[in-house]
């Protein structure tokens, strides 16, 4: 290969000059055999043919930075290193498409799961504004706050039988009214 007297590849001083011919013979010089090289790195045409185009876009683009002593040498290494990036941005797509299979799958799930959760809290809810007043009030203490039977009666100045009263009545009431509610919403 003729080089200039500083050493340089006179195809690629002629580039670095804005040379648009020496562009083109670069091109076809070059391009089937970086092509034929990404083939067969790659086993694929179109990502064969996207990392040659990209090495002959950056080399236009940055023509004028350039001191290629070997101009084969220069694209093969660019190639080499377009191939192992290649290379590294499928294994983080791989892991990310993977990622995103294990736990798609789990967000679908909780988004599921909160969504039934709201739904039935909201018939709770709907069904506890048909109970009368005193009992809704036995029944939100009892189990909405956790107080015991003691606790409420001494609450309301109930008797404790009367809390019991209408915690059954309040939870036959709530089974009755689910029952209906929830099958129809879950089938």
């Amino acid at each position: 290969m003729l080089t200039d007297k500083e050493g340089l590849d006179p195809d690629f001083l002629r580039l670095k000059a804005n040379d648009v011919l020496a562009y083109e013979l670069i091109y076809n010089k070059y391009a089937k055999p970086l092509l034929r090289h990404a083939f067969n790195k790659t086993s694929d045409r179109i990502v064969a043919e996207e990392l040659v185009q990209n090495i002959f876009i950056s080399l236009w683009e940055n023509r004028q930075k350039l001191e290629v002593v070997n101009g084969q040498s220069y694209l093969f290494t660019a190639l080499k290193f377009s191939i192992i990036n290649h290379y590294r941005s499928l294994i983080v797509q791989n892991k990310y498409e993977d990622y995103l299979k294990v736990n798609a799958s789990l967000v679908e799930e909780t988004i599921s799961q909160n969504l039934e959760e709201k739904e039935l809290s909201e018939q709770v809810e709907l069904a506890l504004n048909h109970l009368p007043e005193k009992t809704k009030e036995v029944f939100m203490l009892s189990r909405m706050q956790h107080q015991s039977n003691k606790e409420i009666s001494s609450k309301l100045n109930i008797s404790e039988k009367a809390v019991e009263y209408h915690i059954t009545q309040s939870l036959k009431w709530l089974r009755q009214f689910l029952k209906k509610r929830v099958l129809s919403i879950f089938l």
